[in-house]
């Protein structure tokens, strides 16, 4: 008497079963005790072998939920060191950032300092063009006395000629 599925049924369906046969609400009365304890022995057997293929069951799938518990504990790790890896070559890369940033920045501010330096070197440029022009006409107005002077010098004894002939004539006339 045994139900489908490889499992014997459970002893309380066979005795609603040997109940429904008879159509009475009591045991079979010709049953020999020790036929109903066999009977029963052989339906603990049957429910002990069901018990005992469901514990294997249940440790085969125990092994495996702790083989893949092991997997994922493993992949958790293995997460974890990359995780770290890359927070450790984000701060290396962040700190070399910030390194590149503080020169470009200090190459800024050389840059304005030079462009400062610069602007004032080209105003000293203005500056000088102006005082070279203005010593430019300075010269250009020396070089016309220097050319009168040189002229007059010139006449210098001509002049000096006629001072001494009008000496002479002042002296005669004297």
């Amino acid at each position: 008497m045994r139900g489908g599925g490889g499992h014997p049924p459970h002893p309380s369906l066979l005795d609603d079963f040997r109940e429904s046969q008879l159509g009475l609400g009591h045991r079979l009365p010709h049953l020999h005790p020790a036929a109903v304890i066999e009977e029963r022995l052989a339906v603990q057997h049957g429910e002990i072998q069901g018990l005992l293929g469901d514990n294997q069951r249940f440790a085969a799938t125990h092994v495996a939920l702790k083989q893949e518990l092991e997997a994922a504990q493993h992949e958790l790790q293995r997460m974890a060191h990359y995780k770290e890896s890359l927070r450790a070559d984000t701060e290396v890369r962040m700190r070399e950032l910030y390194d590149k940033a503080g020169a470009l920045e200090a190459e800024l501010r050389s840059a304005e300092v030079a462009k400062a330096e610069l602007q004032q070197i080209r105003g000293d440029v203005k500056e000088l063009s102006a005082v070279r022009q203005d010593l430019s006409g300075q010269v250009q107005a020396m070089s016309q006395d220097l050319s009168r002077m040189t002229a007059d010098l010139k006449r210098m004894p001509a002049l000096m000629a006629d001072v001494d002939a009008m000496k002479q004539e002042l002296q005669r006339a004297r």
